[in-house]
């Protein structure tokens, strides 16, 4: 298939899907609205998970000090920032991960960060956050950041050997989960007290949001949560994007998931099926119940991603 028809199929069934399931998910709207007062709950150690936010944020307290994963949205910055700094105890944020670009996982960078804040993310990230951009299946245009919400410490490879950082008592692995959920997408490993957080690479209660508009594609998100399973053992915590924390077979089930309903899209777009046609083929159907009511939204946003980079051959 040429390059234009690809283009143009991909937009066409764009539109086609945003018409279906609308722009945003109704789940994380809901979340949004910031009705629920945040508070913690005990990981390992002094290892924190604040609850009470759309997207999940972890914080460790060290020395007077803190590492903290992700930021939250920038409805709740100031009330996070206020639980950082003071029901938990904390002088500063000495390092901050961003898991990846999307604002509900980065819209607190600013209320968070102090003069000797690290942001540590994929140099993708920080170019995401940093240029204007559309996102087609969302239908909204990105503006830049402003500058006090820019990861300052940002690596380049796309696949490289892990990175370690201490703070404390505490051995800090993150490395890059390429073209997954975004492809800037990052864990983080507290690997003294086994949490690791996945970003939007690991859900539960919902299908993954797969932004192929930044990067992300289902193939990806496969060779991603493979790589989580590879690095962690039976006794490693994993924090999704929302949520309580999940037994490291949670990523054996997302796996199982991903690739039973990647075959069966692929192989109904070899046959020409639309979006809708493969909604009717019930594509996702035995896993519907675990995995929330963003089914329309997960298939739409597999098709077109495989549509977007040409994963498929060009027999389609």
């Amino acid at each position: 298939m040429n390059t234009g028809r690809r283009r143009f199929l991909t937009a066409a069934a764009s539109a086609a899907a945003a018409s279906l399931v609308g722009g945003r998910l109704p789940r994380r709207a809901a979340a949004q609205s910031g009705a629920t007062p945040l508070g913690e709950a005990a990981l390992r150690d002094d290892l924190t998970l604040v609850t009470g936010l759309s997207s999940n944020v972890i914080v460790l307290r060290a020395a007077g000090a803190a590492a903290v994963v992700d930021s939250g949205p920038p409805q709740q910055a100031a009330e996070l920032a206020k639980l950082v700094r003071g029901k938990l105890g904390l002088l500063s944020v000495e390092l901050l991960f961003n898991t990846h670009w999307h604002p509900d996982h980065t819209g607190g960078n600013e209320a968070l960060r102090s003069g000797d804040t690290d942001i540590v993310a994929h140099e993708l990230t920080r170019l995401w956050m940093s240029t204007e951009y559309y996102v087609d299946w969302e239908d909204k245009t990105y503006t830049p950041r402003e500058t006090a919400a820019l990861p300052t410490r940002t690596f380049y490879a796309t696949d490289p050997q892990p990175i370690v950082a201490e703070i404390g008592d505490e051995e800090i692995e993150y490395g890059h989960l390429r073209e997954a959920h975004t492809d800037g997408d990052i864990y983080v490993w507290f690997k003294n007290r086994n949490v690791l957080a996945a970003g939007g690479v690991v859900t539960h209660g919902e299908y993954p949001v797969i932004d192929y508009a930044t990067g992300g594609w289902i193939g990806g998100l496969v060779e991603a949560t493979e790589k989580l399973l590879a690095i962690t053992n039976a006794d490693t915590l994993i924090v999704p994007a929302r949520g309580p924390a999940q037994p490291r077979s949670h990523l054996a089930a997302q796996l199982e998931m991903l690739k039973v309903v990647r075959g069966r899209i692929e192989n109904l777009m070899r046959k020409g099926r639309s979006i809708p046609e493969m909604l009717d083929a019930e594509v996702t159907k035995e896993f519907d119940a675990e995995w929330g009511d963003n089914r329309e939204r997960f298939v739409a946003n597999i098709y077109n991603g495989l549509w977007w980079a040409g994963r498929l051959s060009d027999s389609l």
